[in-house]
């Protein structure tokens, strides 16, 4: 296998974390008030079971995405516009009411933007790391 580069192991970091807390979520909600809000907390973040299937499934994605530079670049984007929309809806108002479908709190919400920018950091450096490879394949040759 050849060695990990930065963008892979900032990747495999963020989508273990990811997976991670939406299986401690899992432990703590059950499927109970799946979209919903409730008074369910780990680590002094709010959770409920649709943030824990989200978790889950984006960082497994960028875990199944590590291998290749040009899957972690799609990936990468993906999870990163994902959870930065997820940041933005966890600040929503709507007349003045949070809208809380996530049943997030302030530590989710950086959770969220972490999350988010550490995927698009991982997306645009295996982008570099590709545009390096060309570069060095065409000096080479």
């Amino acid at each position: 296998m050849k060695r990990l580069r930065w963008p892979q192991k900032l990747a495999i970091s963020t989508g273990a974390l990811l997976v991670l807390w939406g299986v401690a979520g899992f432990f703590v909600t059950g499927f109970a008030s799946f979209a919903g809000e409730s008074d369910t907390w780990v680590l002094g973040l709010r959770v409920n079971p649709l943030q824990n299937v989200i978790h889950l499934v984006f960082g497994a994605a960028l875990l199944l995405a590590v291998p290749r530079l040009k899957a972690l670049t799609d990936v990468g984007l993906l999870v990163a516009v994902l959870f930065l929309v997820l940041f933005g809806l966890g600040l929503a108002r709507y007349d003045g009411e949070l809208v809380n479908f996530l049943n997030v709190n302030s530590g989710s919400n950086a959770l969220h933007l972490f999350a988010g920018f550490a995927a698009l950091a991982s997306a645009e450096g295996a982008v570099w790391c590709r545009q390096c490879d060309r570069a060095a394949a065409v000096r080479s040759s």
